[in-house]
């Protein structure tokens, strides 16, 4: 699995989420950036929720995948490569990158065509991807920063349990 950059971040567009509600933005940006975007493929995170009220969720020993219901057959096996070690290397590689102002970050290996990740990171235990499909259109790439930065901007949330993804707990 190769780490290449894609984009280099223009302005302000954090990689780390303040609000408490750590669940709640998965959720909003999986609805927001994922499910209803023909590039987006998938959440994976090592969070989930307790119970359906739990906007915060707690870290977990395996990795979650929220996949977008149209591409959950194609990609779920491939995804799933991207285990525990692998996820922990790519936010290895964030932390310690003198880049670590890069929005997208591009991935081989691990579906046919490459795949672009957004790592989204609450503290230094709870951690996501937001995973595309690579090549993005700049103006699109853009424009999925720009709604990132605002639903991070947004006020915390009721909680509500997660569902338009297919999910898989391992």
């Amino acid at each position: 699995m190769g780490l290449f950059f894609k984009h280099k971040e223009k302005g302000h567009h954090p990689h780390d989420v303040l609000r408490k509600d750590w669940e709640n933005v998965l959720e909003a940006l999986f609805k927001y950036t994922i499910a209803n975007y023909a590039k987006g493929i998938a959440v994976i995170c090592n969070t989930s929720r307790q119970n359906p009220e739990d906007g915060a969720g707690s870290v977990q020993e395996e990795m979650i995948y929220h996949i977008r219901k149209k591409r959950d057959d194609e990609v779920r096996a491939h995804l799933k490569k991207i285990d525990v070690t692998h996820f922990e290397n790519i936010f290895k590689n964030y932390y310690e990158s003198k880049q670590k102002g890069l929005d997208f970050y591009r991935i081989k290996s691990i579906l046919a065509k490459e795949i672009m990740v957004y790592p989204l990171t609450q503290g230094e235990d709870k951690k996501a991807l937001l995973v595309y499909d690579y090549p993005i259109a700049e103006s699109n790439t853009q424009h999925i920063i720009q709604v990132i930065g605002d639903v991070l901007h947004n006020p915390e949330v009721k909680s509500e349990p997660l569902s338009d993804a297919a999910t898989d707990d391992e």
